[in-house]
């Protein structure tokens, strides 16, 4: 067989190496849609974020240090400290939650609401998988010390997801952009009445 013969009949088989390495190759990449409600820029819009990495010692401090009538919402990511957890469950009434909540540790759990806010003006929401919050612009909840209610300045959504699925999650989007610091443990976002977020932090 001369070599023009051999080269035209070896083209197929080269052609169909090039294609199962291809193949290969693209198993290992691994590919994932932008989602404009969560982008991962939290200054993507211009807002003001602090940086997570300077997180207060305790949420009890971080709560103390909030400024009243600012919009917090905390979420849960996997299964936080039992110190953690015992500062949520005595900081809750601080954001308007009610007496009766006894969230359950390692639960998903979120709860939005007005600092120095009436007791039952906040909301919240537990379960075993995912559980979501989602507030448009222009809603209104969370009386304050004085009577007046707050009309959000923005849309949130808070997801979070507990160790009942294995992997937590604490997704904090304000107005289209994630905020939250997404760490195993308590995740708490601050806005002030503008829509900016002003403060951020985590708690194991």
């Amino acid at each position: 067989m001369s070599s023009r013969k051999r080269l035209v009949a070896a083209v197929p088989w080269v052609l169909a190496g090039g294609i199962v390495l291809s193949l290969a190759a693209l198993q290992l990449v691994h590919f994932e849609p932008t989602q404009r409600e969560e982008p991962s820029d939290p200054t993507e819009k211009g807002l003001q974020v602090a940086d997570a990495a300077r997180s207060p010692d305790s949420l009890r401090e971080f709560l103390n240090s909030t400024p009243i009538g600012s919009i917090v919402v905390i979420c849960a990511n996997g299964r936080p400290s039992k110190h953690t957890w015992e500062e949520l469950q005595g900081g809750m009434i601080r954001v308007g939650a009610q007496r009766e909540i006894s969230p359950v540790r390692g639960a998903s759990f979120i709860i939005v609401g007005v600092m120095g806010g009436q007791l039952g003006s906040a909301i919240w929401r537990m379960g075993v998988q995912q559980v979501e919050i989602r507030l448009d612009e222009g809603e209104k909840i969370g009386s304050t010390g004085v009577g007046a209610i707050k009309a959000w300045p923005c849309r949130i959504v808070a997801r979070s997801i507990g160790d009942a699925e294995g992997i937590g999650r604490a997704i904090i989007a304000i107005g289209g952009v994630q905020c939250s610091p997404n760490r195993p443990g308590l995740n708490v976002v601050v806005i002030d009445e503008s829509g900016r977020c002003i403060s951020r932090a985590h708690f194991r």
